[in-house]
């Protein structure tokens, strides 16, 4: 298949042009009946399977990347509009998925079609039909691994994670998009490790299941709480295309207005532990703490003022990853820890050389670049906080996880222009032991490969540094 790429100013004024001949349209809300999306497995024995090839058949063979029914069209509003670590991941996804769907129908002229998910984990190898090369199989495009079973975590159907929107403390967003959804991208490689990852077919099942983990989260109760249908979080609409919108209340759930449900919207209970294989097992935090990896001969960065908002309290230059794993030594001052400490309280504090209060603590990765070889995936980094604890050298450091990067990610932050800079916030709790005096702190970056995976460099950081913040936002 040949994807066309078209420029932002292009595909959104031809956009809405076409979209008044496409058989998709603004939503509407008529349909009553609540349609239900399965898992691949159940999916692929109904007559809903026939019409899904059908679909994707004749939208792959359209050529013109303006047209609504064409393939390369969904795969350039991903590229355009998507939000990737910033808020509305989830629900901006769900009415994408939903407008996908209706398209699906009126392609292949079966008002039932409804898109199957891919529940990674309950099998986390690609389903066959994905893989079989021969024929012209629509479903098939090349991929670095066909297994995902190194990027799957338990961490977010915690019970701790009890909010759900980007930017509050233990929030699901945040936690569920690094990990499993980052790495799965990054793991299948090729078109799935950048935005352009709607043109691998699996991007839709993955991002179902995506969609019904969210409705499991919701389901599980135990305290989790969504931002209620009264909050400004829900004004507003999502944005694909000029003329293509949805209300963001409308994605507040699936069965109101958008009538649907899944075959199963419960949570995983546990790895796909059978399928695991024990050298590609991902590190837990206990045997983090036990070895973390060799610490590299980085220059160290000097504090400073880096914006308006933040201060680096310590930092290194020039890091290099490969596909070993590293840490990063970040000097910290005896008066930036106890800085540190009483921001660990919810307090505001000040730092020497610097006039601002600041409330908040962030990693960041700045002047970020990927290799050719790094570009296509097969691999991605678990970023490991390491805080030496309040009692000195008889404990180990506390070892926090605090997300992951990968080709995907760094694609998404690339897409905005400029130098590419990551910023991962860290939770204040975890500053709460730490030394009150001079030493180091460290992250770690641990390789997580595919069973397919790139040797050599991969990824380029201009620096590593501890910022803190004048945003009172927490992790």
């Amino acid at each position: 298949m040949t994807h066309g790429v078209v420029t932002r100013r292009s595909f959104m004024q031809r956009s809405a042009m076409l979209l008044g001949a496409s058989t998709v349209a603004p939503a509407a809300f008529a349909q009553t009946s609540l349609m239900v999306r399965p898992e691949w497995q159940t999916f692929k024995t109904t007559p809903r399977y026939d019409a899904f090839i059908k679909a994707v058949r004749l939208m792959k063979a359209n050529t013109n990347a303006n047209d609504p029914r064409s393939w390369a069209y969904w795969t350039n509003i991903h590229l355009q509009r998507c939000p990737h670590s910033t808020s509305y991941f989830f629900a901006w996804h769900r009415g994408y998925l939903y407008y996908f769907e209706r398209q699906l129908r009126a392609v292949s002229g079966d008002s039932k079609l409804v898109l199957p998910y891919w529940d990674y984990y309950l099998n986390p190898a690609l389903p066959a039909e994905f893989t079989n090369p021969n024929g012209g199989n629509p479903l098939y495009v090349p991929r670095i691994n066909t297994n995902v079973r190194q990027a799957l975590s338990m961490a977010p159907f915690s019970s701790t994670l009890i909010n759900f929107p980007r930017g509050t403390a233990n929030a699901f967003e945040t936690s569920f998009e690094d990990m499993p959804h980052n790495p799965v991208h990054d793991l299948i490689g090729n078109w799935m490790a950048d935005l352009r990852s709607p043109t691998d077919p699996v991007f839709w099942l993955h991002h179902a299941n995506v969609d019904r983990l969210w409705v499991a989260w919701v389901n599980a109760g135990g305290g989790r709480r969504m931002p209620s249908l009264t909050q400004a979080y829900w004004s507003g609409s999502h944005t694909y295309t000029s003329s293509l919108t949805i209300p963001r209340s409308s994605t507040y759930s699936t069965r109101t207005k958008l009538a649907y449900s899944y075959q199963n919207e419960t949570f995983p209970t546990r790895l796909p532990l059978a399928l695991l294989a024990p050298a590609n097992a991902q590190a837990t935090p206990e045997n983090r703490q036990d070895a973390l990896p060799p610490v590299g001969p980085f220059r160290l960065s000097p504090s400073r003022q880096t914006s308006e908002q933040s201060f680096a309290i310590g930092g290194a230059l020039d890091v290099g990853l490969d596909d070993s794993s590293v840490s990063v030594q970040l000097p910290v001052s005896s008066e930036n820890a106890q800085t540190l400490a009483r921001i660990a309280t919810g307090s505001a504090a000040s730092l020497p050389g610097s006039s601002k209060l600041y409330r908040s603590v962030q990693l960041v990765l700045d002047n970020v670049e990927v290799t050719e070889a790094g570009k296509g995936g097969g691999y991605y980094y678990q970023l490991v906080l390491n805080i030496p604890a309040a009692d000195g050298v008889a404990n180990r450091p506390e070892a926090i996880l605090i997300g992951t990067l990968g080709a995907f990610k760094i694609s998404g932050a690339a897409h905005h222009g400029g130098p590419v800079q990551l910023r991962y916030r860290v939770a204040r709790a975890a500053f709460a032991r730490v030394a009150l005096k001079a030493g180091m702190l460290s992250v770690s970056f641990v390789r997580v490969s595919g069973d397919q995976s790139p040797t050599g460099s991969v990824i380029g950081l201009g620096e590593v540094r501890l910022e803190t913040s004048t945003e009172d936002e927490d992790a």
